[in-house]
Protein backbone atom coordinates (compact mmCIF):
# COMPACT_ATOMS: atom_id res chain seq x y z
CA UNK A 1 0.00 0.00 0.00
CA UNK A 2 1.27 3.27 -1.30
CA UNK A 3 1.89 6.33 1.47
CA UNK A 4 0.97 10.01 1.20
CA UNK A 5 1.68 11.71 4.32
CA UNK A 6 4.97 12.62 3.09
CA UNK A 7 4.21 14.22 -0.50
CA UNK A 8 4.64 17.63 -1.37
CA UNK A 9 0.89 18.96 -1.15
CA UNK A 10 1.61 21.65 -3.94
CA UNK A 11 2.75 18.55 -6.49
CA UNK A 12 -1.31 17.76 -6.88
CA UNK A 13 -1.85 20.21 -8.68
CA UNK A 14 0.60 20.01 -10.83
CA UNK A 15 0.21 18.10 -14.29
CA UNK A 16 2.10 14.79 -15.36
CA UNK A 17 4.62 15.53 -17.56
CA UNK A 18 4.74 14.18 -21.01
CA UNK A 19 7.36 11.63 -20.33
CA UNK A 20 5.09 9.49 -17.89
CA UNK A 21 3.75 8.16 -21.24
CA UNK A 22 0.20 8.44 -19.82
CA UNK A 23 -2.90 8.79 -21.50
CA UNK A 24 -3.78 12.79 -21.56
CA UNK A 25 -7.40 14.02 -21.67
CA UNK A 26 -9.50 13.15 -24.94
CA UNK A 27 -11.50 15.57 -26.91
CA UNK A 28 -14.62 16.52 -25.03
CA UNK A 29 -13.07 16.47 -21.39
CA UNK A 30 -13.90 19.28 -19.58
CA UNK A 31 -10.46 21.34 -18.76
CA UNK A 32 -8.15 20.42 -15.93
CA UNK A 33 -9.60 22.26 -12.57
CA UNK A 34 -13.11 22.64 -13.85
CA UNK A 35 -14.47 20.26 -11.25
CA UNK A 36 -13.46 18.45 -8.07
CA UNK A 37 -9.51 16.90 -8.38
CA UNK A 38 -11.04 13.41 -6.68
CA UNK A 39 -14.09 13.38 -9.14
CA UNK A 40 -11.68 14.21 -11.86
CA UNK A 41 -9.64 11.44 -10.90
CA UNK A 42 -12.13 9.07 -10.86
CA UNK A 43 -14.01 10.37 -14.30
CA UNK A 44 -10.86 9.19 -15.72
CA UNK A 45 -9.98 6.11 -14.45
CA UNK A 46 -13.55 5.05 -15.19
CA UNK A 47 -12.42 5.89 -19.04
CA UNK A 48 -9.02 4.17 -19.06
CA UNK A 49 -9.90 1.02 -16.78
CA UNK A 50 -12.88 0.60 -19.04
CA UNK A 51 -10.73 1.20 -22.19
CA UNK A 52 -7.65 -1.08 -20.93
CA UNK A 53 -8.39 -2.74 -18.17
CA UNK A 54 -7.12 -3.27 -15.09
CA UNK A 55 -3.76 -4.80 -15.64
CA UNK A 56 -3.17 -2.18 -18.52
CA UNK A 57 -3.91 1.18 -16.90
CA UNK A 58 -1.65 2.59 -14.75
CA UNK A 59 -1.36 5.20 -12.13
CA UNK A 60 0.63 7.19 -14.45
CA UNK A 61 -1.51 7.15 -17.08
CA UNK A 62 -4.60 7.85 -15.00
CA UNK A 63 -2.59 10.82 -13.40
CA UNK A 64 -2.04 12.10 -16.55
CA UNK A 65 -5.18 12.26 -18.41
CA UNK A 66 -6.53 14.10 -15.62
CA UNK A 67 -3.61 16.50 -15.55
CA UNK A 68 -2.09 15.84 -12.38
CA UNK A 69 1.31 14.52 -10.96
CA UNK A 70 1.18 11.20 -9.38
CA UNK A 71 1.94 12.02 -6.07
CA UNK A 72 -1.44 14.45 -6.36
CA UNK A 73 -3.16 11.31 -7.57
CA UNK A 74 -2.00 9.29 -4.33
CA UNK A 75 -3.27 12.50 -2.07
CA UNK A 76 -6.65 11.37 -2.93
CA UNK A 77 -6.21 7.82 -3.30
CA UNK A 78 -3.46 6.13 -1.58
CA UNK A 79 -2.79 3.28 -4.21
CA UNK A 80 -4.39 1.71 -7.83
CA UNK A 81 -6.02 -0.68 -6.22
CA UNK A 82 -7.62 1.79 -3.48
CA UNK A 83 -8.79 3.52 -6.76
CA UNK A 84 -10.32 0.92 -8.60
CA UNK A 85 -12.61 -0.55 -5.45
CA UNK A 86 -14.00 3.13 -5.60
CA UNK A 87 -14.30 2.90 -9.29
CA UNK A 88 -16.45 -0.45 -8.84
CA UNK A 89 -18.58 0.85 -5.95
CA UNK A 90 -19.42 4.44 -7.21
CA UNK A 91 -20.53 2.49 -10.34
CA UNK A 92 -22.97 0.32 -7.68
CA UNK A 93 -23.96 3.32 -6.07
CA UNK A 94 -25.10 5.33 -8.94
CA UNK A 95 -27.26 2.06 -10.43
CA UNK A 96 -29.00 1.63 -7.41
CA UNK A 97 -29.53 5.45 -6.90
CA UNK A 98 -30.39 5.83 -10.46
CA UNK A 99 -32.79 2.44 -11.49
CA UNK A 100 -32.98 -0.24 -8.75
CA UNK A 101 -33.27 1.99 -5.50
CA UNK A 102 -37.32 2.32 -5.24
CA UNK A 103 -38.23 0.44 -2.19
CA UNK A 104 -40.92 -0.44 -3.87
CA UNK A 105 -39.05 -2.88 -5.48
CA UNK A 106 -38.96 -4.84 -2.04
CA UNK A 107 -42.33 -5.84 -2.81
CA UNK A 108 -43.04 -5.79 -6.20
CA UNK A 109 -40.68 -8.18 -8.04
CA UNK A 110 -42.31 -7.84 -11.58
CA UNK A 111 -41.48 -3.97 -11.10
CA UNK A 112 -37.99 -5.04 -9.94
CA UNK A 113 -37.08 -6.89 -13.26
CA UNK A 114 -38.20 -4.38 -15.23
CA UNK A 115 -35.82 -1.89 -13.35
CA UNK A 116 -32.78 -4.70 -14.23
CA UNK A 117 -34.02 -4.46 -17.58
CA UNK A 118 -34.08 -0.46 -17.65
CA UNK A 119 -30.71 -1.30 -15.63
CA UNK A 120 -29.31 -3.00 -19.25
CA UNK A 121 -30.98 -0.65 -21.64
CA UNK A 122 -28.78 2.16 -19.89
CA UNK A 123 -25.60 0.02 -19.88
CA UNK A 124 -25.72 0.03 -23.15
CA UNK A 125 -24.92 3.91 -22.70
CA UNK A 126 -22.13 3.71 -20.63
CA UNK A 127 -20.14 1.17 -22.73
CA UNK A 128 -17.07 2.27 -20.34
CA UNK A 129 -18.78 1.02 -17.05
CA UNK A 130 -19.88 -2.49 -18.44
CA UNK A 131 -16.11 -2.87 -19.78
CA UNK A 132 -15.12 -2.15 -16.23
CA UNK A 133 -17.46 -4.80 -14.46
CA UNK A 134 -16.62 -7.30 -17.32
CA UNK A 135 -12.82 -7.27 -16.58
CA UNK A 136 -13.46 -8.18 -13.13
CA UNK A 137 -14.27 -11.33 -14.18
CA UNK A 138 -10.96 -12.81 -13.22
CA UNK A 139 -11.12 -12.17 -9.84
CA UNK A 140 -13.31 -14.82 -9.35
CA UNK A 141 -10.16 -16.93 -9.23
CA UNK A 142 -8.11 -15.25 -7.31
CA UNK A 143 -9.19 -13.97 -3.84
CA UNK A 144 -6.07 -11.54 -3.65
CA UNK A 145 -7.02 -9.28 -6.38
CA UNK A 146 -8.38 -5.99 -5.73
CA UNK A 147 -11.88 -6.53 -6.88
CA UNK A 148 -12.50 -9.90 -5.76
CA UNK A 149 -14.48 -8.85 -2.22
CA UNK A 150 -16.41 -6.10 -4.48
CA UNK A 151 -17.32 -8.59 -6.93
CA UNK A 152 -18.45 -11.50 -4.64
CA UNK A 153 -20.56 -8.98 -2.89
CA UNK A 154 -22.12 -7.81 -5.68
CA UNK A 155 -23.04 -11.27 -7.31
CA UNK A 156 -24.79 -11.73 -3.81
CA UNK A 157 -26.48 -8.74 -2.92
CA UNK A 158 -28.11 -8.75 -6.87
CA UNK A 159 -29.66 -12.32 -6.43
CA UNK A 160 -30.67 -11.55 -2.53
CA UNK A 161 -32.15 -8.31 -4.12
CA UNK A 162 -34.37 -10.38 -6.74
CA UNK A 163 -34.80 -13.74 -4.92
CA UNK A 164 -36.71 -11.45 -1.73
CA UNK A 165 -38.40 -9.18 -3.51
CA UNK A 166 -39.85 -12.77 -5.37
CA UNK A 167 -40.69 -14.24 -1.21
CA UNK A 168 -42.39 -11.12 -0.66
CA UNK A 169 -44.21 -11.11 -3.30
CA UNK A 170 -45.66 -14.87 -2.70
CA UNK A 171 -46.76 -13.58 0.77
CA UNK A 172 -48.57 -10.63 -1.40
CA UNK A 173 -49.82 -13.34 -3.45
CA UNK A 174 -47.98 -11.62 -6.88
CA UNK A 175 -45.76 -14.92 -7.62
CA UNK A 176 -46.72 -18.41 -7.31
CA UNK A 177 -45.58 -20.52 -4.08
CA UNK A 178 -43.71 -23.01 -6.06
CA UNK A 179 -41.50 -20.81 -8.15
CA UNK A 180 -37.77 -21.24 -7.49
CA UNK A 181 -36.85 -17.96 -5.94
CA UNK A 182 -32.94 -18.04 -5.64
CA UNK A 183 -32.52 -20.25 -9.49
CA UNK A 184 -34.59 -17.22 -10.97
CA UNK A 185 -32.50 -15.04 -9.00
CA UNK A 186 -29.49 -16.38 -10.03
CA UNK A 187 -30.60 -16.41 -13.86
CA UNK A 188 -31.56 -12.77 -14.00
CA UNK A 189 -27.94 -12.06 -12.87
CA UNK A 190 -26.08 -14.61 -14.86
CA UNK A 191 -28.04 -13.74 -18.30
CA UNK A 192 -27.22 -10.05 -17.73
CA UNK A 193 -23.73 -10.66 -17.22
CA UNK A 194 -23.18 -12.96 -20.29
CA UNK A 195 -25.02 -10.57 -22.41
CA UNK A 196 -22.45 -7.96 -21.59
CA UNK A 197 -19.47 -10.00 -22.45
CA UNK A 198 -21.22 -10.96 -25.92
CA UNK A 199 -22.18 -7.35 -26.53
CA UNK A 200 -18.62 -5.87 -25.71
CA UNK A 201 -17.22 -8.46 -28.31
CA UNK A 202 -19.38 -7.72 -30.66
CA UNK A 203 -18.90 -4.01 -30.48
CA UNK A 204 -14.93 -3.60 -29.94
CA UNK A 205 -13.37 -2.19 -33.42
CA UNK A 206 -12.24 -4.89 -36.30
CA UNK A 207 -13.78 -7.73 -33.86
CA UNK A 208 -13.69 -11.40 -34.81
CA UNK A 209 -16.82 -12.09 -33.56
CA UNK A 210 -19.56 -13.87 -35.62
CA UNK A 211 -22.77 -11.50 -36.76
CA UNK A 212 -24.74 -14.06 -34.40
CA UNK A 213 -22.83 -12.88 -31.22
CA UNK A 214 -24.08 -8.95 -31.96
CA UNK A 215 -26.22 -8.24 -29.34
CA UNK A 216 -28.31 -5.04 -28.35
CA UNK A 217 -28.92 -7.01 -24.80
CA UNK A 218 -32.37 -5.35 -23.94
CA UNK A 219 -34.47 -7.42 -26.35
CA UNK A 220 -33.13 -10.40 -24.90
CA UNK A 221 -33.25 -9.73 -21.10
CA UNK A 222 -36.82 -7.95 -21.92
CA UNK A 223 -38.14 -11.66 -23.53
CA UNK A 224 -37.06 -13.39 -20.11
CA UNK A 225 -38.62 -11.26 -18.20
CA UNK A 226 -41.76 -11.44 -19.69
CA UNK A 227 -41.25 -15.64 -19.43
CA UNK A 228 -41.36 -14.94 -16.03
CA UNK A 229 -43.97 -13.15 -15.47
CA UNK A 230 -45.78 -15.42 -17.81
CA UNK A 231 -44.85 -18.58 -16.10
CA UNK A 232 -44.75 -17.26 -12.19
CA UNK A 233 -46.78 -14.00 -11.76
CA UNK A 234 -50.65 -14.63 -9.95
CA UNK A 235 -52.44 -11.98 -11.54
Amino acid sequence: MSSTSAHDPAASDTAAPASTGGRWRGPGRPPAGSEDKRERILNEAVALFGAHGYAGTSLADIAAAAEISKAGLLHHFASKEALFAQVLERRDREDRANLLGDEEFRDDPWRLLDAFTALVEHNTRHRELVAIYTATTPAVLAVEHPAHAWLAGHLADSIAQIEESLERGKAAGTVRPEAPSRLIARSVVALSDGLQIQWLCATTPDTAAARNVGTGMVDEMRLYVEDLKQRWRIG
